[in-house]
Parts: structure tokens; C-alpha cells; sequence
């Protein structure tokens, strides 16, 4: 067999992996650099003594495409992670009413039926719908919109109706629902997208729906057990890790990228390289100036406690101010902290025993907070919206005593994620996800073009979670795949 050429792929996220899996799959020499001294980026394993934890991601839905992803290189995800389903998906704590919503269809329908009667017609109308929605926006995601001209494709003005543009995600669920716990229930964009669900577009109606049509699910030992599995089978496939090795710059020749350079001085060399956004953003001497046109996502606190203590609670619990509306907009516009806070709490050991010793509990608290353009000094700031969050949970939950069980903590602000994670502005969810940072407007397509360049990972898209990560590296390496065929 020839000799096949040399890939160096720039970070160890779920992206980088994903296209290591696909190119050594196919006998490439593929080496991943990682400046940290671990897998996962933000879908990575924290452990505090007993108790482990998922720094990013606290659900997995739409498991066809891991599944997809592991069949391309001949495996089954099924020989390396087990896959537990999450029910209920989320229980929801409004000031007055508090209910679960379940991956199962006819058991959220009974929900809805029994808390909002008359109100089921419309999420069947939402289901049936945000199907059709899906079958038109899916293919969608083949395309580069590196130009206008992707928009004329037949299967793109196929999918305008489906893409409801001019309307925002809570006007959509207007449609459906008239209640507004249901709107808010079905709109959680924050959590996902780092925007405010009366900003995103009501496309993104697919994104709560894959939950109820997919289902939701939790992998044995969490989510970085998924990351593992994906490096594993690069190993498997001779593929090289190197860690602690920051990428920090690229020399080129105008058309193509010649070498890497490590923070350590080492320079490497490839035939083709993959790299995230950020990356691309070293590349060009004029990002200071473009930076105020773009439009970031929120950041995030976040508190993971180990508990001597079993809670009662499902595995996703979710706290909601007696105005969501304001704390969206004082977290994403005004950049302002709240008093009263919208809370995501993952409790993994409501499903897995792994996670936390018998008895024991990991539990992670997330705030959605204002990135660093806020200007917010996090060091002052952290002891009082600690508490500010400790004590709304103990309140809105029934726990007076919880702060007596945490025996260990860790916490992640907007300045950490930025500064150790190395996120812009802390924003997690990279920009917003507006129309006029979408397609060929995304900065991605933008950017410097080199012969032999590839853009993966959450930033070169128009979502975060880990199936569109996946679905991009494969989209990435077909596009490769083209170029190395022209070539020959």
C-alpha cells in the first residue's frame, strides 16, 4: 500500500477526533496536537477525589450520528460506550408549578394533557411539524455556503418555508402553545446555544425537538467516556496524540500552510491540516477590526459539587426565574448579573452509579452568565452569585441543609473559561447564531483560504452540540477527501 500523506489536526475536542477517526480510518498518517494534557476540551472528565464529573455537555440526543460515526470506521459504538436513556429529560421547578418532560412521546403528551389540558394538540402539531422541519434543514448541513450561490441550490429554496425566517424561536412556539410555561419549556436556547430564545431563530425549533423525537441519554461514566472511545479508535488506527502542545502559530506561502509552530518552539510539519476557529483567527492581522461586528454567545458559572448525599431529584433539573425574559436579556444584552436566576442542575447519579460513591452524589450547577465583554471582575464577584446560586437551589428545591453535604467543589467562571479554556470572551457557544453570522456570512468562511486547510469543530458551524461537531468532521473530510482526488 503507498504511503499516505501526512494530517496534523490542531485539538483533541470531539471535532479534531471525530476527523482523526475518518482519516486514520483510511490510512493517513494522523497526528493530533493538544495543549492541554487531555482529551475533550469541554466535553472532559474532572475528578475531585471520589466524585467525577462532565466539564461540558450533561446530555447526549441524536445518537445516530455518533452511531454513524463509528460505523464509517468499521466499529460499534456499542463495543465502547453504553448508553443509558435520560427520563425524565428534565424536570422543570417554575415559582408556582413544577413538572417533568419525558424523551418518550406519549408520555410528555400525558404530561401536557394532565398540567395544561388542551394544550396536547399543539405539541403534536410542534412534533409533526419540526419532523418535516428536520427532513429539509438536515441536508442543509452538506452544503459549504462559501457563496451565494449555495443559497440557489434546489434543496435550499426547498427548505426556505421550513427555515420560518424574520421569526424568532419564541414567536414559533406562540403557534403551538399557549401557555407560557410550555414556550419556555420548549425553548431552553440558553442551555444549548447561549442566547436568548426571543433573539434565535425559529429554525432552532429542531434542536429541542431532536429531544423528544431522538430521546436523551446519558453515557455510563459521562459524557467524556465519548471522547475516550473516539481516541481509542485513532489509536487503534496508529494514529499519534501529542499533549501539552499548543499550537501558537503557522508559517505559510500565501496559498498554503507550510508548518505549525508549538508554544515550545518545535515546528511540525503535514501535508494538510484541521484546526478550529480560533486558529484561523491567528492567521490574519486585521481580526481586532472585524471583532465589533460580530455578536458572541453567553458564558456560563459553574459550580460541581460532590455531595455526601443522594438527591431526590431527576437527572436535569431546571430552576426558572419569575422572569425568564429579563434574565435572558440581562445576561445576553445588558451584560448584567440577575438576581433571580435561571439554573441547570445535572444530578448523573439519579442514572448512573459510576459517577459517585454509593450514597454519594456528583452534582454540576449552571448559570448562564454574560461573557467577558461584560467587563464583570469574576474574582470579586464569585463568592456572592455563589451563594446567590446556592441558596436559590436550597430555597426553590426544598434543601435547607444541602451546603452541610458538599464535601467537594469546583468552580468555572466566564474569566476561566476564557483564560484556562481558552474560549473568546468565555463565550461557550462560540457566536451567536444569528442569520447575519450564518452560511457564507460565518467568519469561518471568511477567513484566510489555504490549499490545505480545513475549518472543524463548533466554531466553523452554526451549532455546538456534539452531533453537528460530528457531522462537520465527516462533511470536513469528504471535502478533503475531493481535493486529495482533483490532486491526484
Amino acid at each position: 500500500m503507498e504511503s499516505k500523506k501526512k494530517i496534523a489536526i490542531i485539538g483533541a475536542g470531539p471535532g479534531g477526533l471525530a476527523t482523526g477517526m475518518l482519516l486514520s480510518q483510511l490510512g493517513y498518517q494522523v497526528s493530533i496536537y493538544e495543549k492541554n494534557d487531555r482529551i475533550g476540551g469541554r466535553t472532559a472528565l474532572h475528578k475531585m477525589g471520589k466524585y467525577s464529573f462532565d466539564v461540558g455537555p450533561s446530555a447526549l440526543t441524536m445518537t445516530h450520528v455518533l452511531t454513524s460515526l463509528f460505523m464509517d470506521c468499521n466499529r460499534n459504538i456499542l463495543d465502547y460506550v453504553s448508553l443509558l436513556p435520560i427520563n425524565p429529560i428534565h424536570t422543570l421547578y417554575f415559582k408556582d408549578i413544577t413538572f417533568p418532560l419525558y424523551s418518550d412521546y406519549s408520555e410528555t403528551k400525558t404530561v401536557i394533557k394532565t398540567y395544561f389540558p388542551g394544550e396536547e394538540d399543539g405539541f403534536d402539531r410542534f412534533m409533526r411539524e419540526n419532523t418535516k422541519k428536520m427532513l429539509y434543514i438536515s441536508p442543509l448541513n452538506q452544503f459549504n455556503y462559501s457563496s451565494l450561490f449555495d443559497f440557489f441550490r434546489p434543496t435550499t429554496i426547498r427548505a426556505l418555508p421550513s427555515l420560518t425566517l424574520g421569526r424568532s424561536l419564541m414567536d414559533d412556539l406562540a403557534r403551538y402553545f399557549n401557555s407560557k410555561y410550555l414556550r419556555i419549556a420548549f425553548s431552553l436556547q440558553m442551555r444549548y446555544l447561549g442566547m436568548s430564545p426571543w433573539d434565535i431563530p425559529a429554525a432552532y425549533s429542531i434542536i429541542p425537538f431532536s429531544e423528544y423525537y431522538f430521546g436523551t441519554f446519558h453515557p455510563i461514566g459521562g459524557q467524556n467516556k465519548i471522547v475516550e472511545a473516539m481516541q481509542q479508535v485513532v489509536m487503534e488506527n496508529k494514529g499519534k496524540f501529542y499533549f501539552n502542545s499548543e499550537v501558537t502559530s503557522f508559517e505559510t506561502n500565501g496559498k498554503e500552510i507550510t508548518s505549525a509552530t508549538l508554544a515550545n518552539g518545535q515546528s511540525i510539519e503535514a501535508d494538510y491540516y484541521f484546526t478550529n476557529l480560533d486558529f484561523i483567527y491567528s492567521l490574519t492581522s486585521n481580526t481586532k477590526v472585524k471583532e465589533k461586528e460580530k455578536e458572541y454567545s453567553s458564558s456560563a458559572f459553574m459550580l460541581y459539587l460532590g455531595l455526601k448525599t443522594v438527591l431526590p431529584f431527576s437527572h436535569q433539573s431546571i430552576i426558572f426565574p419569575d422572569n425568564y425574559r429579563e434574565f435572558a436579556n440581562n445576561t445576553i444584552h445588558k451584560k448584567i448579573l440577575s438576581k433571580d436566576l435561571a439554573i441547570h442542575i445535572t444530578n448523573p447519579s439519579a442514572t448512573d452509579n459510576t459517577m459517585a460513591p454509593m450514597n454519594h452524589s456528583s452534582v454540576r450547577i449552571m448559570v448562564s452568565a454574560p461573557n467577558t465583554t461584560s467587563g464583570i471582575d469574576w474574582k470579586e464577584q464569585t463568592p456572592a452569585f455563589r451563594q446567590l446560586i446556592l441558596d436559590t437551589v436550597k430555597a426553590r428545591l426544598e434543601i435547607p441543609d444541602l451546603e452541610d453535604y458538599i464535601e467537594e467543589e469546583y468552580i468555572i467562571t466566564p474569566t476561566d473559561w476564557e483564560e484556562k479554556y481558552h474560549v473568546k470572551y468565555g463565550a461557550i457557544f462560540g457566536l451567536q447564531h444569528l442569520w447575519h453570522q450564518q452560511g457564507f456570512l460565518h467568519p469561518a468562511k471568511k477567513s484566510p483560504k489555504f490549499k490545505n486547510l480545513f475549518v472543524v469543530g463548533a466554531g466553523a458551524m452554526s451549532s455546538s452540540s456534539l452531533p453537528f461537531i460530528i457531522e462537520n468532521a465527516q462533511i470536513a473530510t469528504k471535502k478533503f477527501l475531493q481535493k486529495e482526488k482533483k490532486s491526484e
